[in-house]
């Protein structure tokens, strides 16, 4: 055997077999440092598929923001046809108007002079309308310019309420002064009242006794014992009036310092509440409606939603109570009024159906903002208080010289001895108060809205078949 041979063989071998263990070794931290890269490349398509979604996500609230914007334009378009047939109702009017005024022409000679002015003031009508009728195309292109400024009149109209508030502020102290004067007033022609009527019952009694002198002088003795008695009786009852007197004093302050106190917690509860709504709006938008989180973040909307409608009815009370709750009066269509107040109330309502059975087609001149306020409030108690019905029935109909509105729920129903006290504020009946939310101030709000309006309210309800709510409005 060639010994040298071998040996020299088996080193070849063993460096060989060297090199191959450190290929292998090289392949393997080239095989890490791919596998490394590939995690990398895994986590980055993650990121980027999030960024997707957040991007979908956007576009999606982009787009119900547009069919929102056009639903808006949609409601303009209507409301300009509407504008439009109003004035080829108004220029037909008018040229009814010149047929006549042609025949009265040929009757009332000595009215020429009247008659040429009258003319004059058609055309004059004639180009008033050619230029609405331009005026109307030129709106329409400005909407457009509008849509643009109502980002900036955003910021205005919050700079805008930021001074309302100033101004509130300052109205609630002047309204303090006039509230302490105005009972300062009540109280002195409060005395007048009780000085008068003690002098005219003094005069009374002075007639009484000096005809009862004049013809019974032998019962002086029994008139004097009768008189302490009434003397005594007397001294009673002015102690019993004062009590009556200073406790009547007493709950006007207290009625008066609970309705301070309800406006200060209201406007200093608006304005956390403003923040906390928009932080919410913010988190919703952010939040994909598949997260976990999302059905706690909608009931948190509807708490919010709950407790502006609480601040605002709070709000309302306050100014009932102060008398600074003014109707800002105009005509507008009641069947509108009725079908808004539907609409909103059935955007909130799954499981009723609001059906509508009458509807009153005239021009109303009242508040429509608090006629609807007024029916929104019934539309909810009778949801509220039906959990068992599915159907609320409104109707609507006039007589000789009202509008008459009725709610008609097939809910739990109210007992006679609590209808007459549904109307004061923050009443709620005992057995079924601690089953429904609510503090008892909307139908305080609404029965003043209507008497506002000079008209009436009238509730007919058994218990366990429902209740019908109607007000009427004097046309």
């Amino acid at each position: 055997m060639d010994i040298p041979n071998l040996a020299k063989q088996l080193i070849i071998a063993n460096q060989e077999k060297a090199k191959f263990e450190a290929e292998l070794i090289l392949a393997n931290i080239e095989l890490d440092f791919q596998n490394e890269e590939k995690l990398k490349r895994a986590e980055e398509l993650t990121i980027a598929n999030k960024e997707l979604d957040f991007q979908n996500s956007e576009k999606a609230n982009r787009a119900a923001e547009l069919i929102i914007a056009n639903k808006e334009l949609a409601f303009q378009n209507s409301e300009k046809e509407k504008r439009a047939a109003e004035l080829v109702i108004a220029y037909t009017q008018l040229d009814v108007q010149n047929r006549e005024r042609e025949k009265r022409a040929a009757e009332l000679i000595l009215a020429n002079t009247e008659l040429i002015f009258q003319n004059r003031e058609k055309e004059k009508r004639a180009a008033e309308l050619i230029i609405a009728n331009e005026e109307l195309l030129l709106q329409n292109r400005l909407k457009e310019k509008l849509a643009a400024e109502l980002i900036i009149a955003n910021k205005e109209l919050i700079y805008q309420n930021l001074e309302k508030e100033k101004r509130a502020h300052e109205l609630v102290i002047a309204n303090k002064k006039l509230i302490f004067e105005n009972q300062e007033k009540g109280k002195r022609a409060a005395e007048l009242i009780i000085a008068n009527i003690e002098l005219d019952f003094q005069d009374e009694e002075k007639e009484k006794r000096a005809a009862e002198l004049i013809i019974a002088l032998k019962e002086l003795g029994f008139q004097d014992e009768e008189k302490g008695k009434r003397a005594a009786e007397l001294i009673i009852a002015n102690r019993e009036l004062l009590v009556q007197k200073l406790e009547k004093e007493r709950r006007a302050v207290a009625e008066a310092k609970k309705d301070e106190f309800f406006n200060m917690v209201s406007h200093e509860f608006k304005t956390p509440l403003t923040n906390i709504k928009a932080i919410h709006q913010l988190l919703e938008k952010k939040t994909d409606k598949a997260d976990k989180i999302y059905p706690f973040l909608a009931n948190a909307s509807n708490s919010i939603k709950r407790l502006e409608k609480l601040i605002a009815d709070l709000l309302d009370v306050t100014k009932i109570n102060s008398g600074q709750i003014d109707l800002n009066i105009a005509a507008f269509y009641f069947a509108d009024a009725l079908t808004n107040s539907i609409a909103n109330v059935e955007l909130t309502a799954d499981k009723h159906e609001i059906i509508l059975e009458n509807t009153v087609e005239l021009l109303y001149p009242g508040d429509q903002f608090r006629i609807e306020q007024v029916l929104i409030n019934l539309l909810t108690n009778a949801i509220k208080y039906s959990p068992d019905a599915t159907l609320v029935i409104v109707s609507a109909k006039t007589d000789a010289k009202h509008i008459i509105v009725t709610v008609q729920d097939f809910g739990i129903g109210i007992a006679k001895k609590d209808i007459d006290q549904l109307f004061q504020r923050f009443y709620r009946v005992s057995e079924i108060a601690m089953n429904y939310q609510g503090v008892g101030l909307g139908l305080y709000i609404a029965a003043e809205i209507v008497r506002k309006h000079k008209g009436t309210f009238s509730i007919e309800s058994e218990p366990g078949k429902g209740s019908s709510f109607k007000f009427s409005l004097p046309l």
